[in-house]
C-alpha cells in the first residue's frame, strides 16, 4: 500500500486522475499540513473535552444530516454548545475542502458521521470486534452501504504525537487470499429474496430494521474474520505510517485494509460515496466481488 503525499501549495489542489485511480484502489492520500481551517481555539477547546459515560464512549460523534451531537456531557450547557459548534464546523469545512478536492463524488456522496476520538489508541480497553488496533476493512454494522464506498477524510490534532497505522494489502489481494475461508457469498435462494423483499417493505414504511443485502453481510463477516484470525495479524505484510500533528489523510477504508496503533485527538469526517459516481468503478469492493461469485450482491447490480 502506497501513501501518496500531496502539496497543498500546488496551483491546482484537486486532485488527479492518478490520485482518483490510487485512492479508489486502497492508497491513502495524505496532506502534511491540514488543507483546511482548524482555529488554535477550536482545538485547544477539543484537547479539554469531557466525555460523556468516560471510557464507554471512544468517540464524539457529529451527525450532519440531522445537526445532532452524540457522547458529550449534557450538565454543561456550555460546553455542549460549544463542542457542537466546533464539530459543526470541523464537518463543513472537511466537507467543502473534499468536494472541491475530489469534486467528481460531490454531487452523488452522502454525508455520513463526524467523529473526534479523544482516547488514546494504544492500550485502549475494547471487545475484539471493535478494537481499531486489528488490521481490517470497514464494514458499518448499523449502516449498511449497499455496495457504495466508504470514504473517510482523519485530521490529527494531537499537539505533540504522531498518529499510527498499520496498512496491509489492498482489498482485491486480501479477497484472493482470504474470502473462501472467510465464507464467499452464495447465490440467494427463494427464501432470502423473500427476507430482502419484506425487509426493504417495512425499512419503506418507517419500521426501523436494518436490511442487509448480501455484499453489507459479506464485508460485516470479512471484518470479523480478518480481527479474529491472530494468524493473519501476525502473518501479514504491514506498512507502518506515522501522521504527524496537524496532518491530513484520506482514504476509502473498505478497500484499504488498516489499523491504529497509537494516537489521541483525531477528527474525522465519512462520507458514503455511490458506485455511480467512482470514476474507477472496476476497483471497487463490490465490483471485486461480484467477478468473483459471478452473481449480483445488491438488489441494485440486479
Amino acid at each position: 500500500m502506497a501513501r501518496i503525499l500531496i502539496d497543498v501549495n500546488r496551483p491546482q489542489l484537486t486532485a488527479t486522475t492518478d490520485e482518483y485511480k490510487a485512492l479508489e484502489s486502497g492508497d491513502i492520500l495524505y496532506f502534511p499540513q491540514t488543507p483546511f481551517e482548524l482555529a488554535a481555539e477550536e482545538r485547544a477547546f477539543l484537547l479539554g473535552q469531557k466525555q460523556a459515560g468516560g471510557t464507554l464512549h471512544k468517540n464524539i460523534s457529529y451527525r450532519p444530516a440531522i445537526d445532532k451531537l452524540k457522547g458529550v456531557e449534557a450538565d454543561d450547557p456550555e460546553q455542549f454548545r460549544r463542542t457542537h459548534e466546533i464539530m459543526r464546523n470541523y464537518s463543513q469545512r472537511a466537507v467543502a475542502f473534499t468536494a472541491s478536492f475530489l469534486a467528481r463524488y460531490a454531487s452523488t456522496w452522502k454525508l455520513d458521521f463526524a467523529s473526534f476520538r479523544p482516547i488514546e489508541e494504544h492500550g485502549r480497553a475494547a471487545a475484539r470486534h471493535a478494537r481499531n488496533d486489528l488490521i481490517h476493512v470497514d464494514a458499518f454494522g448499523s449502516r449498511p452501504s449497499h455496495g457504495n464506498r466508504l470514504l473517510r477524510i482523519f485530521t490529527n490534532i494531537n499537539p505533540e504525537k504522531p498518529r499510527t497505522w498499520v496498512t496491509s494489502d489492498h482489498f482485491d489481494e486480501l479477497v484472493r487470499k482470504h474470502a473462501s475461508e472467510a465464507g464467499l457469498p452464495k447465490p440467494p435462494h427463494f427464501w432470502s429474496r423473500v427476507r430482502s423483499k419484506a425487509l426493504a417493505a417495512a425499512a419503506g414504511v418507517g419500521i426501523p430494521v436494518v436490511n442487509r443485502p448480501e455484499y453489507d453481510r459479506f464485508m460485516r463477516r470479512f471484518h470479523h474474520y480478518m480481527k479474529d484470525n491472530e494468524n493473519f495479524q501476525q502473518t501479514c505484510r504491514k506498512d507502518r505510517w506515522d501522521f504527524p500533528p496537524d496532518s491530513t489523510w484520506i482514504v476509502f477504508t473498505d478497500t484499504a485494509s488498516h489499523a491504529c496503533l497509537s494516537g489521541r485527538y483525531a477528527l474525522e469526517q465519512t462520507f458514503i460515496v455511490d458506485r455511480r459516481g467512482l470514476v474507477f468503478p472496476e476497483r471497487s469492493p463490490i465490483a471485486i466481488l461480484e467477478k468473483m461469485v459471478g452473481f449480483p450482491l445488491t438488489a441494485r447490480s440486479a
